[in-house]
C-alpha cells in the first residue's frame, strides 16, 4: 500500500511540473554550499561540560560570504532536552592555499535541559580555522562565545567538525 501512494504521489508530482524554458536554461547559475557536522562543547556551566552535536547549512552570496541556518541538540554533560536553532552569517578568509580563517554569527531560540536561557534568545560567534583536504572536504576547529541574553546562561565555547562543500544549480528569482 505504502508503495501504491509513493507511486501516486511521484507521478501527481512530475505530471504537474512545467519544463524548463530555453530563457530559464540560459539564466541557470550556480553557488557554492557547505554542510558542516559540528561536535560543540561549553566550557563553563553551573553543572560542568556540555556538549552539543549540530548541522549547519550555509548558502554562498559570493566566494566568501554565506547565509547559515543550523540546528544543535545536547549530546553531552546533564543538558538532555536541550537544543537550538539560528540563522547567521559567516565570512571564509583565504590564509594560504589550504587554510582559510572562519569567522560566524548566529542569533536564535534555544533552551530545554534546566539551562538558565531566560526567553530563549541566543547569540553565538565564532572564529577558527578550517584546513581543506580537498575542494570539497575540509576539517575545521574553531572558538567563540555563546550568550542568551534574555537569560543568565553564557559560556565560552570549542566546536571541532567537518565540512563538506558542493555547487548548486539554481535559477534566479526574475524582479
Amino acid at each position: 500500500m505504502k508503495n501504491i501512494v509513493a507511486t501516486l504521489l511521484f507521478l501527481t508530482t512530475i505530471s504537474m511540473a512545467a519544463p524548463l524554458s530555453e530563457q530559464d536554461i540560459q539564466q541557470l547559475e550556480k553557488r557554492k554550499i557547505k554542510e558542516h557536522i559540528i561536535y560543540e562543547t561549553y566550557l563553563e556551566t553551573d553543572k560542568g561540560l556540555a556538549s552539543v552535536f549540530g548541522y549547519q547549512f550555509d548558502t554562498f552570496f559570493n566566494d566568501h560570504q554565506c547565509f547559515i541556518l543550523a540546528i544543535s541538540g545536547a549530546v553531552n554533560g546533564e543538558r538532555g532536552g536541550y537544543g537550538f536553532a539560528a540563522f547567521g552569517l559567516g565570512q571564509e578568509i583565504p590564509l594560504i592555499e589550504q587554510v582559510s580563517l572562519n569567522l560566524r554569527g548566529f542569533i536564535g531560540s534555544g533552551g530545554g535541559g534546566g539551562l538558565a536561557a531566560g526567553g530563549g534568545l541566543m547569540l553565538e560567534g565564532h572564529i577558527g580555522l578550517v584546513y581543506h583536504l580537498s575542494n570539497t572536504f575540509g576539517i575545521e576547529i574553531n572558538t567563540g562565545y555563546l550568550a542568551f541574553p534574555t537569560g543568565t546562561f553564557e559560556s565560552p565555547m570549542v566546536n571541532l567538525g567537518i565540512q563538506f562543500s558542493e555547487h548548486q544549480v539554481f535559477l534566479p528569482w526574475n524582479n
